[in-house]
């Protein structure tokens, strides 16, 4: 039996891409933009924190030494301005930021998917990138589905987003079992499926109720209307309208 060798390059495991080089990572491949992303403290609000960590390392610092009779040196000056205007810039409002269907922030290497975000801060930016590499390593697929339903359902805040990825992630999953379940020749095995199949739907659908509640008030009016009926008198209960059949009144 001969084997045949793909010369198809491998694919980044997490994101798909063939386009991008690649290294060999548990069982799977890794591309360098996912392997950057992966590692930690090296998104935005960790290196804002990081440099507002720094200024004020700096202005302790600086305060010691005024506090033993010392004057501050320039480098101590100069390390604390520059610290406050980095951090400052870093925490500033973005603007013009591409985003993606379902309101998700675009990726630096996807700018063709145009839209524009009002203003988020830069823990907003990465929040949403985090959601998009999470469910994105679900597959493109259900990272379609997910993108969506947060546009279905109109997602006006992260919490809406996440129960929209959320569901579409338990939508895959029910339909993927169900499948499953009907290919099995063991019918122990396709009931044990199909019961997955089954609390993934449930589950979906009480995530449909939770997003119905979130939509509103939570709020019921009940009218209390008392009647007095006098002796020999009769209560109607709902409208009365004058001159009804036969003209009478």
């Amino acid at each position: 039996m001969k084997h045949i060798h793909s010369h198809t390059p491998p694919s980044c495991s997490l994101c798909g891409q063939y386009h991008l080089p690649v290294i060999a990572c548990e069982t799977g491949y890794v591309c360098d933009i996912c392997a950057e992303k992966a590692r930690l403290g090296k998104d935005g609000t960790t290196r804002a924190v990081k440099t507002k960590q720094r200024s004020l390392r700096g202005k302790a610092d600086k305060a010691r030494t005024i506090a033993v009779g010392g004057d501050p040196t320039d480098e101590q000056e100069y390390d604390i301005v520059s610290a406050e205007i980095l951090a400052a810039e870093a925490f500033q409002p973005q603007t013009g930021v591409a985003l993606l269907a379902g309101g998700e922030v675009c990726p630096q290497h996807l700018p063709e998917l145009v839209n524009t975000l009002a203003a988020p801060n830069v823990a907003a930016l990465d929040a949403s990138a985090h959601r998009l590499d999470l469910v994105t390593r679900m597959g493109t697929d259900v990272a379609a589905m997910a993108l969506d339903s947060a546009d279905t359902m109109g997602a006006s805040n992260s919490l809406e987003k996440m129960l929209a990825h959320q569901m579409a992630v338990l939508h895959n999953a029910a339909m993927q079992n169900a499948s499953r379940a009907a290919l099995e020749q063991d019918p122990v095995h396709s009931v044990r499926t199909m019961n997955l199949s089954l609390r993934a739907m449930e589950t979906y659908q009480k995530g449909l109720l939770v997003a119905k509640r979130l939509r509103g008030t939570g709020e019921q009016k009940i009218t209390i209307q008392h009647v007095n009926v006098t002796q020999g008198g009769q209560a109607v209960i709902g409208q009365v309208q004058p001159g009804g059949a036969g003209g009478k009144t």
